[in-house]
């Protein structure tokens, strides 16, 4: 199987070759000005992932550099990655003196070849060794002009499941500086010193496995980004969608899915007659549930410190990694004394920010409004002798974090008469 690939990309490669001869070249010193150019494909074309999206223009006008001056190699990642093809391009001094629009199309034709032969190329053993796939790339440029300008492309997930780097072992949990500082204690990561990483459908998951949510994704971008350039290396990640046909996995070698933890809404809600923090979202429909934060009763102190930032912990990724948010929190309470319920209203939302500005939050971030029992969102909780209807009354004691844009908030913040806010 290996041997076909090479063949295919040798045939090709020779082909290419024999039109340029036939054609010609430029002017041999602007041909000898330009410094050669390095390209290593790494393709992730296995189970478990969409299929190839080959169509980047920045791709293909580098094969182009890569054919008329330079090195191209083909790596396979897979659960034991190897290098499928590994070719010189250098056309003899004779043969430089085409006119530069022929030589240009006989470059594209190369790398348009080129690319064609990348998606015969498959995964032929299981699982996905990422990182041993990097160091192939890494290794094959061995074989490159000393002065060439390296690049490596990576079509892949990135969510590898075997080798040093196997995400079922909870590293997206893991701080991206100390897998990178294992890894390098271990000799295990190239150097890349002087290669630019283009990684393309990093994050791309197709079924069975499931879905990175965005958070993931990014904290995936920050492992590789810090394994790279903790080597001498850069990095460059795009959001160019995938094919949109996921491969079959019952034509690929089994890939192992990674378990990823549950996301929910959150929901802040007390044992007793405490307060519920519903979720926000800039479109305005919830995006987290399902999990609480509790305070003692009648106290803006939290009942588990721990559980509470682990809960609010994801408010906090969303609010850093989108600063331009601005967020109203507003407490409200069960139907009481008025001036208890206000302050307590009020203290509450002051624990809720004060827990999101020690996790990396702009206090300029967040405004603050307890509105006690007097707010847009309270419903009748007593019974006709005045008596609070508990089921109701749990209902009524909330912190809301809203858009500082959204309808709900203008209208609060438009009617206050500045003693609720802060």
């Amino acid at each position: 199987m290996k041997n076909l690939k090479m063949y295919t990309f040798f045939m090709l490669s020779i082909l290419a070759l024999l039109v340029l001869l036939l054609s010609g070249c430029d002017n041999p010193s602007e041909y000898d000005e330009q410094p050669p150019v390095a390209v290593a494909i790494v393709l992730g074309n296995h189970a478990n992932a969409y299929g190839l999206n080959l169509s980047s223009p920045d791709l293909i006008a580098l094969i182009s550099e890569a054919t008329s001056n330079g090195f191209v190699s083909v790596i396979c990642c897979d659960g034991q990655p190897y290098i499928v093809s590994a070719d010189l391009y250098q056309i003899p001094v004779q043969y430089r003196q085409a006119d530069p629009m022929k030589l240009q199309a006989d470059a594209r034709q190369r790398a348009t070849n080129i690319l064609a032969g990348l998606t015969q190329v498959k995964a032929e053993h299981p699982e996905l060794d990422t990182l041993a796939a990097l160091r192939q790339a890494v290794r094959s440029f061995a074989s490159a002009p000393e002065d060439s300008q390296k690049t490596i492309y990576v079509f892949d997930s990135g969510l590898s499941t075997s080798g040093q780097m196997d995400f079922r072992n909870n590293l997206l949990d893991a701080d991206p500086a100390v897998i990178a500082d294992l890894l390098i204690e271990r000799k295990i990561i190239p150097d890349f010193t002087g290669i630019n990483v283009k990684w393309l459908q990093l994050g791309d998951v197709a079924a069975p496995q499931k879905p990175l949510s965005y958070a993931e994704v990014q904290k995936l971008g920050a492992i590789w980004e810090a394994i790279i350039e903790k080597r001498g290396g850069s990095i460059e990640i795009s959001n160019a969608p995938p094919s949109q046909i996921m491969n079959d996995p019952s034509q690929y070698p089994p890939v192992s899915i990674v378990d990823l933890p549950l996301e929910t809404p959150i929901i802040f809600e007390q044992v007793e007659s405490t307060e519920i923090v519903e979720t926000f979202d800039p479109t305005k429909n919830s995006i987290f549930s399902g999990q609480q934060i509790h305070f003692v009763k009648d106290s803006a102190e939290y009942l588990d410190q721990k559980k509470a930032a682990t809960i609010l912990r994801p408010v906090a990724d969303y609010m850093i990694q989108n600063p331009e948010f601005k967020g109203l929190l507003v407490g409200t309470t069960a139907t009481g004394n008025l001036d208890f319920c206000l302050r307590l209203s009020k203290d509450r939302v002051k624990a809720v920010r004060d827990t999101l500005v020690l996790m990396g939050v702009e206090s300029e971030q967040l405004q603050l409004c307890g509105l006690g029992f007097n707010n847009p969102w309270h419903i009748s909780d007593t019974d006709p002798d005045g008596g609070l209807i508990e089921e109701l009354a749990f209902k009524n004691r909330k912190v809301i974090l809203l858009p500082t844009d959204s309808p709900e908030a203008l209208t609060i913040i438009a009617i206050d008469d500045q003693a609720s806010c802060l």
